[in-house]
């Protein structure tokens, strides 16, 4: 029996953010290094023109490495800016300055606002991931408007490997990421 049946999506939310949230620093900075690698070698990165990342807080994975190198590959960064209950992707260059955004998380100055198109690869954060794809985020719904808005674009979900559950109570609006990697696997 799946020992997440019949648990709310609250519930399973506020037991793997506990568990990530005790993770000590070393262990996710090699997970992040891992997993920035592991995206570097995917089909969807290289097709890739520009990449939608974050800024991490409480211990997701940092994208920090996969940033710098999707600069040198010749690809454009943007970061998510939040204004309200809407999100909105803002190029983030290597002189590009971060500022205290909502929820305390880093985001870029106002600047140019992404118009993704086919070559657009979103690379989200969540709490909790399925085998089969199902998310959860943090309950905000912000990746989950954003991309039903922008249907054209990739999606990529990352997180560490205790993120992901074999099933997840998922709901029709949710968005399910095209792939998810973690430092122990990919799932296409």
């Amino acid at each position: 029996m799946n020992e997440n049946t019949g648990k709310t999506k609250k519930e399973l939310r506020k037991e793997i953010l506990k568990r990530r949230e005790a993770l000590e620093a070393e262990m996710v900075a090699e997970a992040s290094a891992e997993i920035c690698h592991m995206i570097q070698a995917l089909n969807m990165y290289e097709e890739a023109e520009d990449l939608c990342l974050y800024m991490p807080i409480r211990n997701e994975v940092d994208l920090e490495i996969l940033r710098k190198a999707a600069w040198e590959d010749g690809k454009r960064v943007w970061l998510p800016k939040v204004d309200g209950k809407q999100m909105e992707f803002h190029f983030f260059g290597p002189e590009s300055r971060l500022e205290e955004g909502a929820y305390g998380i880093l985001e870029p100055e106002a600047g140019e606002v992404l118009e993704p198109g086919e070559a657009t690869l979103v690379v989200m954060p969540g709490a909790v991931f399925s085998k089969s794809h199902d998310r959860i985020g943090y309950g905000g719904g912000y990746y989950d408007r954003y991309l039903s808005e922008h249907p054209q674009c990739r999606t990529m979900a990352v997180c560490h490997d205790l993120q992901i559950v074999d099933d997840l109570p998922a709901e029709e609006h949710d968005i399910r990421p095209d792939a998810i990697v973690s430092e122990e696997q990919i799932l296409l």
